[in-house]
């Protein structure tokens, strides 16, 4: 199937797979807003299963004082660390493993 043919989740199904990935990354790679790829990628994980493959996140951390948020569930990107209250926070980045 040509990219054309393909669904945003499939695209995004096929980019994870080759590498790991900021939702920056994906955004512009897939031509929607970043806020597009936080909505998709529950849907995403939820497909994945029945293949028997898993999205990970990697734990995103504070770069004002280095929390790092290592059991968040959400897909988001947090907003402010709980430790220092700063915003400086980086971009989570996802890939897909086989589970």
């Amino acid at each position: 199937m040509s990219p054309a043919d393909q669904t945003v989740r499939q695209r995004m199904i096929d980019l994870l797979s080759r590498e790991e990935m900021t939702d920056r990354e994906l955004s512009q790679a897939l031509g929607i807003a970043e806020r597009d790829v936080y909505a998709h990628l529950p849907h995403v994980a939820r497909s994945l299963k029945t293949q028997g493959k898993k999205l990970e996140a990697a734990p995103v951390r504070c770069m004002q004082c280095g929390y790092v948020f290592r059991d968040r569930k959400r897909w988001t990107r947090p907003s402010r660390c709980p430790r220092c209250k700063e915003s400086h926070i980086e971009r989570p980045s996802y890939r897909i493993v086989e589970a």
